[in-house]
């Protein structure tokens, strides 16, 4: 019972955060979450309540990316997700994590300088389509597969309806097939039935609130916000990862 309210107070600000900006509810339920509970429950937990947060926003904003981008980006990524789990074996994760971080936190910086109207000009499927196999290779190492195409989205040239739609039905689709994995190679953990039960309204409740905060902002503060954002958890990334790998 100690646990109940770390537990809710960590997805309800997950999920309010999911809600507006469409991402990062992993990144931060995760560290609360891992704390509390064993880590193939906590991960367990994180997918189920992410998976619904992108449920509920993609349905909610009836918002639906272009197919063709959606193609291009999520069959790459599903085949890099494996090759990273493999590469998990050649690979210190934390160099991973500190590399993707550093990228972040210069990328915001440097996004942030350039006008808010700026899109590169070779955004097409092939480069969606190396974007998407980058964050799946990122997801099997570390778990940040939604990173890139969310930093993607943002010099791509599509309004905040369309980012949103891109990269949270790519991280979608990666969840989900990390959940199916998960649950194929362990088995759940009986406590996590209960968790769910309280965790699930709060996210439900949390994503709206976040929902109809996205629907009061404009398209120069929703950027601004992605790449705080963006930024923060490159930060939070890198400080988490560097001391180990520096002992290591």
């Amino acid at each position: 019972m100690t646990d109940t309210l770390p537990l809710l107070l960590c997805v309800g600000c997950a999920g309010l955060v999911s809600g507006l900006t469409g991402f990062a509810f992993a990144l931060i339920a995760s560290g609360t979450l891992l704390s509390i509970r064993t880590p193939v429950e906590a991960t367990a937990l994180v997918l189920v309540c992410s998976i619904l947060s992108q449920v509920i926003s993609i349905l909610r904003l009836r918002m639906w990316p272009p197919r063709g981008t959606a193609f291009a980006m999520i069959l790459p990524g599903l085949v890099g997700a494996p090759i990273g789990i493999h590469l998990l074996h050649d690979l210190d994760p934390r160099f991973i994590k500190v590399a993707i971080g550093a990228f972040l936190v210069l990328y915001s910086g440097g996004i942030s300088l350039l006008r808010a109207d700026y899109r590169v000009g070779f955004g097409n499927s092939w480069s969606d389509g190396a974007v998407g196999f980058l964050g799946g290779v990122l997801g099997g190492i570390a778990g940040l597969s939604g990173a890139l195409p969310t930093a993607w989205s943002l010099v791509r040239g599509w309004e905040p309806r369309t980012q949103r739609a891109v990269y949270q039905s790519f991280t979608l689709v990666m969840q989900v097939w990390a959940l199916a994995i998960l649950v194929v190679l362990d088995p759940i953990p009986p406590d996590l039935v209960g968790d769910l039960a309280l965790a699930l309204p709060v996210v439900l409740v949390s994503v709206l609130a976040g929902l109809a905060l996205f629907g009061r902002i404009d398209q120069r503060r929703f950027r601004t916000l992605v790449l705080a954002l963006l930024a923060a958890i490159g930060l939070t990334t890198t400080a988490l990862a560097l001391p180990g790998l520096l002992q290591g």
